[in-house]
């Protein structure tokens, strides 16, 4: 019986309104109907100032999120767009930065929810406050389509009451109590606007929720922007009416003041509607909250960034209730441990963080190439919208206060560590921010096929003569190089006119023993004779100059090249920008097997593909070792296997064979399967940043190995020795300079 494939999806139901409605009620409601009192406190009438700017900053990171949300509609949002233009460590990191955001203003709402109700009904707050996160609970519990229907009911609702608010205040204002506007200096305006920002998230709860979205890149440039705009022009009018309506001792000695206003306004009536609309707004905040929030549980759990039990979908309701049951009783949680305005100033600052890194994540993806990405809306003011973006956003950090900046460095290393120990390795995508940088996302093998050139630094015909048949069984164009090195007191053009007026023995040696190696048919061959101060400095200069694709070493010096000790070798293997292999021992005369210790990074991968060349030119065959744990998972070993069967597949090599073999030292395991006739290939490890010049696995298996070891080492820019590469090339240009100075003298 043939397999029943099933698949199990969310339904794209929310419109445009609908998604207007839920960034416009998140960012409307609870911020507007809280924060007046607070806001005045800090910074007094300048605090329209400060929501017009967090209005600035989140309209140019909107424009961003909707460059993003067209081009990756994915649950998750902000989540999803950091993780792919940075990789897993960056999403594991903004994950949980950006979920957090979202529970601690649904908390921060529940509180003002609470606080209006106890207007009418003096209840306790954390009574209401828990009963009401309970029931919006379980209406995200039961999908995205009723709770959007009730979305769209109270925003409508708050447009109509402060609209009326607005222009009836409107006429009632009185210039005189706008002084003083700025009684706390311009700093307050800033440290004010980070206080506020909180009241912005709607744009990031948008983006997590684009998944759902019909027609998206249509509908969520749109439902951006005209949200924030419409926020921010209604955040401004409501503070003018205020500053405008109240004194400054009256408007700070109140936690609701537009309740006040109201009441001077139409009086009873009019506290009666602001009340409601109070509730409305909080209950709006809170559920857009748990709406938006338990989509990065889910999109981190589809990643493998988080146990894979937050992505089961509700058969029924086609929502991830696990996600969001679990986020919503966080949110109440919260309410037993912070007041109001810790809330606000917490949720502000993973806030501020968020559009920081949205915006760098435009600018990256404008530069380099990711699969799949390609946005139906592109922002025409690229790239000032995402500097607006960027330079705001980390500007209102440091006045956010010691607390929450401490907690967010708290987030970022519980974050960080939780990707180390629990999503390396497993967690989606498999690249980093390095390899994004460097748009290396998708790394791939020199072609078997494809033309290779090769440059061999000769120094000494009895050990230069193995590297040269080593290079002419791995590439097609080989390049000897030859480099005299002069003294820094003479100059290189009176050593050239020197060298050829006198040239020595071992100098022509050199020159011989490269013209008579033998070299396979077909494959070209070019010999240099470089002058420079530098031996190391001339390879790498040469090899950059050539283009080539590897440059070929030998190392016979083992206790040299673990840390740079300033020998030859090590100096091109801190500063080469280039593709390097290197050769421990003699190459053999003869090869019955070549291992490839393979641990499916991109140095081994590339050992691979250097070995299928080495085999076709010497006959030998290939074994691919894999070395695991006894104590590795199942599913893991299964995943392994079939990956060397693939890798086997795609070969199409008759003399390849693979073996996983289990040992608890990596090092021991490789060692144990080396013959007398072997040659072993070993790829370097892919840590960017260390001390050391090779990784302990290649370098201990290279100190220890009887038999004749390659190590693949391939050049990343934003590396050690990538950084020392660039410094390199710095100190010998300013050095050149200076002698071209000294000789024109």
């Amino acid at each position: 019986m043939a397999t029943i494939r099933s698949k199990e999806r969310l339904g794209r139901s929310l419109g445009f309104f609908e998604t207007f409605a839920i960034g416009t009620g998140t960012m409307i409601g609870a911020g507007i109907f809280i924060l007046p009192a607070i806001a005045l406190s800090e910074a007094g009438p300048a605090c329209i100032i400060s929501f017009l700017i967090g209005g600035l900053i989140s309209t140019a990171t909107a424009i961003s999120v909707a460059e993003l949300a067209t081009g990756m509609p994915k649950a998750g949002g902000s989540y999803f767009f950091i993780s792919r233009a940075m990789g897993a460590s960056f999403g594991a990191i903004i994950g949980l930065g950006a979920w957090l955001a979202l529970v601690f203003k649904g908390s921060f709402a529940l509180v003002g929810l609470a606080d209006y109700f106890f207007v009418f009904y003096p209840i306790p707050v954390l009574i209401i406050s828990i009963v009401a996160g309970l029931i919006l609970i379980l209406i995200n519990y039961r999908g995205a389509r009723s709770s959007g229907s009730l979305q769209n009911i109270i925003v409508l609702f708050l447009l109509i009451i402060l609209t009326i608010f607005i222009i009836q205040g409107s006429f009632m204002l009185d210039t005189a109590k706008f002084s003083p506007f700025m009684p706390f200096g311009y700093t307050s305006i800033f440290a004010t606007t980070g206080l506020i920002f909180i009241s912005y998230l709607g744009i990031t709860q948008l983006a997590a929720i684009s998944e759902e979205v019909k027609d998206p890149a249509k509908n969520l440039p749109r439902a951006l922007i005209a949200s924030v705009v419409t926020v921010t022009l209604i955040y401004t009018a409501v503070m003018i009416v205020i500053s405008g309506t109240l004194t400054f001792e009256q408007s700070i000695n109140t936690h609701t003041p537009l309740v006040d206003v109201a009441v001077m306004l139409d009086g009873t009536l009019g506290k009666i509607m602001i009340v409601l609309a109070g509730l409305f707004a909080t209950i709006s905040t809170a559920n857009a909250a748990i709406l938006s929030s338990s989509r990065f549980p889910f999109a981190m759990a589809r990643d493998r960034l988080i146990p894979e039990w937050f992505v089961k979908i509700h058969n029924k309701h086609e929502t991830p209730h696990r996600a969001i049951v679990v986020s919503g009783m966080i949110m109440i949680l919260l309410l037993l441990i912070f007041n109001v305005e810790q809330l606000a100033k917490l949720g502000s600052v993973f806030n501020i963080l968020i559009y920081v890194l949205i915006n760098i994540s435009v600018i990256i993806l404008r530069k380099r190439s990711l699969k799949g990405y390609k946005p139906a809306f592109t922002d025409p003011f690229y790239p000032y919208t995402q500097i607006i973006g960027i330079v705001g956003s980390l500007a209102l950090l440091p006045l956010m206060g010691f607390l929450p900046v401490l907690f967010t460095i708290f987030v970022v290393f519980v974050g960080a560590t939780w990707y180390k120990y629990y999503g390396f390795e497993k967690a989606y995508p498999k690249y980093n921010i390095f390899d994004m940088l460097e748009n290396n996302i998708y790394p791939t093998s020199v072609p078997s096929d494809s033309r290779i050139k090769i440059l061999v630094p000769i120094a000494n015909p009895k050990h230069e003569q193995d590297l040269l048949e080593l290079a002419d069984n791995l590439g097609d164009e080989i390049i000897g190089l030859n480099v005299m090195q002069i003294p820094k007191q003479t100059s290189l053009t009176a050593a050239r006119d020197a060298f050829h007026a006198n040239k020595n023995m071992m100098e022509y040696l050199l020159k011989e023993k490269f013209d008579e190696f033998p070299i396979i048919v077909g494959h070209e061959r070019e010999y240099i004779i470089a002058f420079d101060h530098s031996v190391a400095n001339s390879i790498i200069e040469q090899a950059e100059i050539e283009n080539v694709d590897f440059i070929v070493i030998g190392w016979h010096e083992m206790n040299r090249l673990h840390f740079s000790m300033g020998n030859v070798a090590s100096k091109v293997l801190a500063g080469a920008k280039n593709n390097i292999v290197m050769l421990n021992g003699y190459f053999p005369k003869e090869i019955e097997k070549i291992i490839v210790a393979y641990n499916g990074k991109e140095n081994s991968k590339y050992g691979i593909t250097l070995a299928k060349r080495l085999a076709q030119n010497t006959g030998a065959k290939i074994h691919i070792l894999r070395v695991i744990k006894p104590n590795i998972q199942e599913e893991k070993k299964r995943k392994i296997i079939s990956e060397l069967e693939q890798i086997i597949k795609e070969l199409k090599e008759n003399t390849i064979s693979y073996e996983v073999k289990e040992h608890y030292s990596a090092e021991n395991g490789i060692l144990g399967s080396i013959g007398q006739d072997d040659l072993l290939i070993i790829g370097d490890s892919s840590q960017r940043f260390r001390v050391s010049l090779l990784g302990m696995l290649p370098y201990n298996v290279a100190k220890r190995s009887q038999r004749p070891v390659l190590i693949v080492k391939k050049h990343k820019p934003l590396s050690t020795e990538g950084i020392n590469n660039v410094i390199m090339k710095k100190i010998k240009k300013i050095v050149r300079i200076r002698n071209e100075s000294n000789e024109n003298r």
